[in-house]
């Protein structure tokens, strides 16, 4: 796992914090480091939680499907800062309440339409 040695590599952590961060055997930690374990599903949740990253971050060299764009927006939003990440959120937050308007409003016109329709319908 490639990325994993690069990640623990740029937070300055050791197999040994690294092993005992996710309760495994440092010897485990390398063998999944130098390719001669893949790990288990468990261990990789266990590192994606400790290194807040997804799961392809982890196993993109493994997968052979292109990465999606959300996969890279996960991915540079692990790097934020947490000012960052607070703001992007807050971002998101104000786009989905205008959305939710715009749809309460878009109801509320449908609703207006249909009460005019039922009411000229109901003078015929």
């Amino acid at each position: 796992m490639t990325n994993f040695i690069i990640f623990s590599g740029s937070l300055g952590m050791t197999q040994e914090t690294v092993s005992e961060a996710v309760e495994l055997a440092p010897r485990y930690i390398s063998d999944i480091e130098r390719d001669k374990s893949k790990g288990s599903i468990d261990t990789l949740v266990k590192l994606c939680n400790l290194y807040q990253v997804t799961p392809t971050f982890i196993l993109q060299n493994y997968l052979t499907a292109p990465e999606s764009r959300a996969d890279n927006l996960i991915q540079g939003f692990s790097t934020l800062s947490p000012e960052e990440k607070d703001f992007i959120i807050n971002l998101i937050d104000f786009i989905n309440q205008e959305k939710k308007k715009e749809l309460k409003k878009k109801k509320q016109e449908q609703r207006k339409k249909q009460q005019q329709n039922k009411k000229s319908n109901s003078k015929k």
